[in-house]
């Protein structure tokens, strides 16, 4: 652990600690799933019974025991429970879309639950959130403003924008009393094939990886956020996704320190809060063995050899990749042995105490020692301290949290973030700009429900909206994420129409889905003119065959609209190819 900054610093961390049972230095080790915004016995008993250190909040989508994480079962059976030890409550609702809040009454409730961790110990709860851009958001209600992709902010070419977009990312998040962010992403994306980072890296080389990671990095620090630059040591060049199976990266020590090292090591120099670890295994750190529980990558490497002294995470731990091999009790106390501080448990079950009673038995057998423990809190709790949530007691003015989010300020930096990101890739029949007298088939794609806000600013025809302010010569479709079979059908024989001039189709990409480069593909064969609006840069949205592309490196509501903008020529794009391996 670093020396304290000052006095009265090392007084308050150490006061605190001094204060605190091993049950709950334990208890500061974990983040838990706080799923929909009821304040239920599930997510109170966490806090108060399990000592909580944070929450992950995922606001929008009511998850519970019932809940399958990518294929995982998250009940949490068969586990040897100390004798007279009773669970927490769980959350036993239907998994599902619970509905809107706004900014105001999310702020009053989190300030509720901060309320309840200060009583138990004097420490406030980290409430951390992804909201990368894309399909990487957490909080999507209240009209709150969406910025692009990482790649699509590279796509701006300017750091100081991408500062600028993070800051207020941040302060809308900050205001609302969120205080933690799982980003910026710092994998160097240099595998077009990865199925899992792609447009969330900021490029695929590691100097433009490391210098727009930067910038935002500081953005999101300096709007209020504790930063957790992902996913240490690289997961860039990755042919699978981690949150189904284990990637395994066979490269040389040499390559990661030239490659994927290099921007985790300018965010350690630039003091990133927190580091996550990738559920990836790393051949030439430590063969066969998950980077989330090895000591050679955890400690010796990043906390030793690279110095960082800050809060080290595991990614959820219900991953794939882990749960293929620990049960996740086990899971979560070797990743606290090998050198994690905070294990990310979005299970809303028996798991959580599970996995809180198997670090306390590594704690009692020496597995993990006590002072190993003691460091651990002390990290974390000196985080909070250095961001000032222990002055704050977790608290915000929840009467103001929406003024960022409304700011005419913000919204107008959210337009300008999407036209600056936003590409025309491919232009070769001369298509674009597009004419209203042009017949159009307009196919739009529907993302999952959680994606939306539940309102007129981000609903599931934003892009069809959008369109349709242009131009009514529009014949106006849309179907699955991945169309089925009758969407399918419903698309070709609409196509087949000879007075379609032209099939303007969204087709975007999401990790874990298939989107419709097969319905494309057919369109073109079948002598069709496409134009299709996509948030990647990739073949796997862009097949060769097509001759007209506009890129947003965003499915966002502003993406939506800024695409349209472009197709008839009423908003000019602003993006600069971000790539250097691939070419446009």
């Amino acid at each position: 652990m670093s020396k304290y900054r000052n006095e009265l610093e090392a007084k308050t961390v150490e006061g605190l600690l001094s204060k605190m049972s091993m049950e709950q230095k334990v208890g500061q080790c974990f983040t838990y799933l706080w799923s929909g915004h009821l304040i239920s016995p599930s997510v109170v008993e966490a806090i108060e019974k399990l000592y909580a250190g944070g929450l992950r909040l995922q606001p929008a989508f009511q998850s519970g025991v019932r809940h399958v994480y990518y294929s995982f079962d998250t009940a949490g059976k068969g586990y040897n429970y100390p004798k007279g030890y009773k669970t927490i409550s769980e959350t036993l609702l239907s998994p599902g879309i619970l509905g809107n809040i706004d900014p105001v009454p999310y702020a009053e409730r989190l300030n509720k639950l901060q309320k309840i961790a200060v009583q138990r110990n004097g420490v406030p709860l980290h409430m951390a959130v992804d909201q990368e851009g894309d399909f990487s958001r957490n909080y999507m209600f209240g009209k709150v403003n969406y910025f692009p992709s990482a790649m699509g902010q590279t796509a701006s070419g300017d750091p100081s924008f991408v500062y600028k977009v993070n800051y207020t990312l941040a302060k809308q998040l900050s205001t609302i009393g969120m205080n933690a962010i799982h980003s910026p992403v710092l994998d160097v994306n240099n595998n077009p094939k990865n199925p899992e980072i792609g447009i969330r890296s900021y490029g695929d080389t590691p100097e433009v990886a490391a210098k727009y990671g930067a910038a935002a990095l500081k953005g999101l620090q300096d709007g209020g956020m504790m930063t957790f630059s992902k996913h240490f040591p690289g997961r860039g060049d990755s042919s699978s996704d981690a949150h189904f199976s284990t990637p395994v990266l066979n490269v040389s020590r040499e390559r990661l320190f030239g490659l994927e090292l290099v921007p985790f090591i300018q965010a350690i120099k630039n003091g990133t809060d927190g580091i996550m670890i990738a559920h990836n295994i790393y051949t030439a750190l430590e063969p066969g063995v998950i980077a989330t529980v090895s000591k050679r990558i955890l400690t010796d490497l990043l906390r030793y050899e690279l110095g960082f002294d800050g809060v080290i995470t595991t990614d959820a731990i219900a991953m794939q990749a882990l749960m293929k091999v620990y049960p996740l009790p086990e899971a979560c106390a070797r990743a606290l042995q090998a050198g994690a501080d905070l294990v990310l448990n979005k299970t809303e079950s028996k798991y959580r105490d599970q996995g809180f009673l198997e670090t306390i038995r590594f704690v009692k057998e020496g597995l993990i020692t006590e002072r190993e423990l003691e460091d651990k809190a002390r990290r974390i709790i000196t985080m909070k301290y250095r961001r000032g949530l222990i002055k704050a007691k977790g608290q915000v003015n929840a009467s103001k949290a929406a003024y960022v989010i409304n700011s005419p300020a913000t919204k107008k930096l959210a337009f300008e973030a999407a036209r600056r990101a936003a590409i025309v890739v491919r232009n070769k029949q001369g298509l674009l700009p597009l004419s209203p007298k042009k017949r159009l088939l307009v196919v739009d794609q529907r993302m999952e429900d959680v994606y939306y806000g539940m309102d007129l600013h981000n609903h599931r025809l934003k892009f069809t909206e959008a369109m349709f302010g242009y131009s009514l010569n529009i014949v106006a479709a849309d179907v699955n994420f991945k169309a089925n079979e009758r969407d399918s059908k419903l698309i070709l024989s609409l196509a087949k129409d000879k007075a379609i001039d032209i099939v303007v189709m969204v087709n975007d990409y999401a990790r874990g889905e298939e989107n419709n480069s097969d319905i494309v593909k057919k369109l073109i064969k079948m002598g069709k003119k496409v134009i299709v609006v996509t948030n990647t840069p990739y073949a796997m949205a862009i097949p060769k065959e097509v001759k007209t592309a506009v890129c947003t490196f965003s499915s966002t509501p502003e993406s939506q609209v800024v695409a349209a903008g472009i197709l008839f020529g009423k908003i000019k794009p602003a993006g600069k190819w971000p790539l250097k391996k691939t070419k446009k």
